[in-house]
């Protein structure tokens, strides 16, 4: 059981605090709703029924030691300050998992701001995916065997980039397999309806000469659990499950993957059901619970599979759901999606002109401004035990501290600028919404740390393609509204009065 569990980065990024968000009343966010309605229940489900043990005895069960799972860095760097105990007890839940499965805790890691990397350019794929692995390690307290890709969205430049970095297995829907060959043989064409074996891993041997190992979920339960309903029985869950993993001759994995929200958010008491089945399957004893890294461990992958390049699992269309041309959507009928590839492109002559901008003003400062991107997540988590010597190993010799201050305002642009590419910003059916404003307000930011917005909140003539280029993202809520009127208003309301576009560091 794979549970993918995220929420964007929804704090105010000039303040570092979430504003109000209306929309999840009775809670101030939706950070504080779906933690208390899934986060923090799946550490302490109840069980009711056979597994609860004698009669009126109250169980609880920890989810997270049970199932593979991510949790993505920016919900958990919130969890950490705002929920301190639902972040421990998934740190120790993996730490337990560790313990029951041979070394190998259920946890894995994924791409620090939730990027969709087939779309993002090598440079930008290779600091997510370093930040992702360096967020994991100071959370968990060792290196990740897996990586989890945003929307599961790949293609071979993006496997290059984990295995690189020495990420051994990233998870896949079934229909993003094209084709697979057994040792010796030859290729077979994967049908995209159905036709591959999903109990058993993959290895796709890659350019380089590197290779990495693939897991195809089955996609039947998966989707029976998203959006057919089968948390409403704890029972019919944990028959499907075992089915899966029984429906050939062993050894066989049977595995899903789904939106970790489905236990408990999208699904009331979807948590309950998980404790309900794993603890059902426990006790019927045919198949054993195990996690990604400790099926490979024991089988190693024999199978090749090439993958479908520039795929996901949430749009049939590969991956324009996020740089337009399908209208994939969240069912706004009859509406127009043809907002999203203009945001794309404005967004990306942005993330080009502060690239350059970087690489000349943090070029001044340090030695390879990309390789101190690569590595600023040290910095960012706040380890001083290595502050010092990140700075030696790339401020330039001579400098001072204001030096530092400059060269860390530089870094954080390059952050804002990455963040603005969530993928949340383009999911959904209409660009006036929380998620594609938020993609905006990092935009602003990414703007304000390059000295491109003044005192007053006024964007820098320089800045006028942007706005030009963003007037054409429309809503389909209000003929008045576009992203650039939009980005406007964050930078007059959103902007604390007291910013500067040069803050101390």
């Amino acid at each position: 059981m794979h549970g993918h569990f995220y929420q964007p980065p929804r704090e105010n990024p000039w303040t570092g605090r979430i504003d109000p968000e209306p929309s999840a009343a009775p809670w101030p966010n939706w950070n504080e709703r779906i933690t208390d309605e899934c986060y923090g229940p799946n550490t302490a489900a109840e069980l009711h029924g056979a597994g609860a043990g004698r009669v009126g005895e109250r169980r609880r069960r920890n989810n997270f030691v049970s199932i593979s799972f991510n949790v993505g860095p920016t919900l958990m760097a919130w969890l950490a300050e705002a929920r301190p105990a639902v972040h421990r007890r998934i740190v120790e839940a993996d730490a337990a998992g560790a313990a029951r499965f041979g070394g190998h805790g259920g946890a894995i890691a994924q791409v620090h701001d939730h990027l969709i990397l087939p779309l993002a350019n090598a440079r930008d794929r290779r600091t997510q995916v370093k930040w992702g692995l360096a967020d994991f390690r100071h959370r968990f307290g060792r290196d990740a065997g897996g990586m989890w890709l945003p929307e599961t969205a790949v293609d071979v430049p993006t496997l290059e980039t984990l295995a690189a970095d020495g990420v051994r297995f990233t998870i896949l829907a079934p229909h993003q397999a094209a084709r697979v060959r057994e040792p010796g043989g030859p290729w077979t064409d994967v049908a995209p309806d159905g036709g591959l074996d999903t109990g058993r891993a993959y290895v796709q041997r890659l350019p380089s000469g590197r290779e990495i190992a693939l897991f195809f979920y089955e996609g039947s339960v998966a989707h029976g659990i998203a959006f057919d309903g089968l948390l409403h029985d704890g029972a019919e869950l944990a028959g499907r499950l075992e089915g899966i993993a029984l429906a050939g001759a062993a050894p066989r994995l049977g595995h899903v993957a789904t939106d970790g929200e489905s236990y408990g958010h999208h699904h009331a008491h979807g948590e309950m059901a998980l404790a309900w089945a794993l603890d059902a399957i426990e006790r019927d004893g045919r198949v054993g619970l195990t996690t990604y890294g400790g099926w490979l461990a024991a089988h190693p992958p024999e199978a090749e599979v090439e993958c479908a390049d520039a795929t996901s699992w949430s749009c049939a269309h590969g991956v324009r759901r996020w740089a337009g041309g399908c209208d994939c959507g969240t069912g706004g009928a009859g509406w127009d999606y043809g907002w999203r590839g203009p945001l794309r492109r404005a967004l990306n002559d942005l993330r080009d002109d502060l690239a350059r901008r970087f690489e000349r003003e943090a070029g001044r400062l340090l030695v390879d401004p990309w390789a101190a991107r690569d590595d600023y997540a040290e910095l960012r988590l706040g380890r001083e035990a290595v502050s010092e010597a990140w700075w030696r190993r790339h401020l330039r010799p001579g400098a001072d501290d204001a030096a530092r201050g400059e060269a860390r305002r530089w870094l954080d642009m390059q952050a804002a600028a990455l963040r603005m590419f969530t993928s949340c910003g383009w999911f959904f059916d209409d660009p006036a919404g929380l998620e594609t404003r938020q993609v905006l307000r990092y935009a602003g930011r990414a703007l304000d740390l390059a000295g491109l917005v003044d005192r007053g909140g006024e964007p820098d003539p320089e800045a006028a393609p942007l706005f030009e280029a963003l007037a054409a993202v429309r809503s389909n809520r209000s003929e008045r509204w576009n992203a650039a009127a939009e980005l406007r208003r964050i930078l007059c309301d959103d902007r604390p009065a007291a910013a500067v576009s040069r803050p101390s560091p």
